[in-house]
C-alpha cells in the first residue's frame, strides 16, 4: 500500500518482456531518487526470462510483482501495472532504460493536477554511472508546454516513456489503447491534446534512454506500420480543420517519405506497394490520393537509382 503523504502518492510503472540484464539497473535508478516514489510496480509481460526477473524483484522487497498469464503487449502491460497501484500520480520507466536522481522531483514540480508531463532524453549505451550524473538546480526547471496535436503530428518530441500523469486523467483517457503494437504512446499523447489537456515538457534530461538494439523501438517495418494506424486513428477522431483532405495529405506525405527513408536499401516494390494500400484507406480524395502515389512512386525511383 501506499505510504501516508501529504503529497499525491507516486507509482512508477515498470513494465519488462527480454531485458532481465538492465532491470536491476532501472530499480536501482527509481530507488535514487531525490523524490523516492510511493510505489514501485514491475509487470512481467510472460517474458521467457521470467525466472531471471523473479530473483532480481527478490532484492527488492517493496516492489509490487505481476507476471502477465501470456504475452499481452507493451500497451496492455503498463495498463496492468496502472490497475495494480492505488497511487494517484502513474509515472512509467522501460525496464531497459534508468530515471535521472531527480527525475520524479522535477516532473512533479510542473505538474499542476490537469496537465499530463514529460521530459528530455539522455542517450547511452552499456552502464549508466547514476553518481557522476549532474545534478540540476531548483531554478533549471525549465519547461515548455505542448498544447496541440499539430505540435507534434509531424515530428513525436514528447518522450512516451517519460510520461507523469495522474491515474484518473490516464483512465478519462482510456489509457494506452491495447490493440496497438508499438507506437501506443504517440497514440496517447495526441488523444490527450485532441481533448484540450496541456503538455508540459521539462527541458532537463531527466529520462535516461539506453541505445539497446534488441529493444521494441529497434524494428523500424513494426514502427512504420503503427505510426501510420496512429495517424489514421487520429484522422477519424477529429472534426477540427485537421481533419480537412488537404492537411491528411500534408501529414501522410511527410510520414510515408519518412518511411521511405528507413528502406532506402530494403525492397522499395514490396514497401511501395503497401504505401499505396495505405493511402487508399487514409486519403478519401481521389485527386490527393493519386497525387501521393505520384510522389511515393518518383520517391521510391529516386531511391533505387541512389542505391
Amino acid at each position: 500500500m501506499c505510504t501516508a503523504r501529504s503529497t499525491p502518492k507516486v507509482a512508477v510503472i515498470i513494465p519488462i518482456y527480454r531485458d532481465a540484464d538492465f532491470l536491476e539497473d532501472a530499480l536501482r535508478s527509481v530507488l535514487a531518487q531525490t523524490r523516492i516514489p510511493d510505489e514501485i510496480v514491475v509487470v512481467n509481460d510472460c517474458s521467457p526470462e521470467s525466472f531471471r526477473i523473479e530473483q532480481i524483484v527478490e532484492l527488492f522487497p517493496a516492489v509490487i510483482y505481476k507476471r502477465n498469464p501470456t504475452n499481452l503487449g507493451l500497451a496492455a502491460s503498463r495498463n496492468v501495472g496502472a490497475l495494480l497501484t492505488d497511487c494517484e500520480i502513474l509515472s512509467f520507466l522501460d525496464a531497459d532504460d534508468q530515471l535521472h536522481p531527480q527525475g520524479i522531483e522535477f516532473r512533479l514540480a510542473i505538474w499542476n493536477g490537469k496537465n499530463a508531463v514529460t521530459c528530455c532524453t539522455r542517450r547511452f549505451t552499456g552502464q549508466s554511472d547514476l553518481p557522476s550524473v549532474r545534478q540540476f538546480f531548483p531554478h533549471s526547471r525549465v519547461a515548455r508546454t505542448v498544447r496541440r496535436p499539430r505540435e507534434i503530428i509531424f515530428r513525436n518530441i514528447l518522450t512516451g516513456a517519460g510520461l507523469l500523469i495522474s491515474k484518473e486523467l490516464f483512465w478519462k483517457m482510456g489509457g494506452y489503447d491495447e490493440r496497438l503494437r508499438s507506437c501506443e504512446d504517440f497514440d496517447l499523447w495526441l488523444r490527450l491534446l485532441e481533448k484540450g489537456t496541456m503538455v508540459s515538457v521539462s527541458m532537463l534530461p531527466l529520462y535516461f534512454y539506453r541505445i539497446n538494439p534488441l529493444g521494441l523501438s529497434r524494428n523500424q517495418m513494426a514502427i512504420s506500420f503503427w505510426e501510420t494506424e496512429v495517424i489514421q486513428r487520429h484522422f477519424a477522431r477529429t472534426n477540427s480543420e485537421e481533419a480537412r483532405p488537404f492537411w491528411q495529405f500534408l501529414v501522410s506525405i511527410w510520414w510515408w517519405m519518412k518511411h521511405l527513408n528507413r528502406y532506402r536499401n530494403s525492397s522499395s516494390i514490396s514497401f511501395l506497394n503497401q504505401m499505396e494500400s495505405e493511402a487508399e484507406t487514409l486519403i478519401t480524395a481521389p485527386a490527393l490520393r493519386a497525387l501521393l502515389v505520384r510522389c511515393l512512386r518518383l520517391h521510391s525511383t529516386s531511391s533505387v537509382q541512389a542505391n
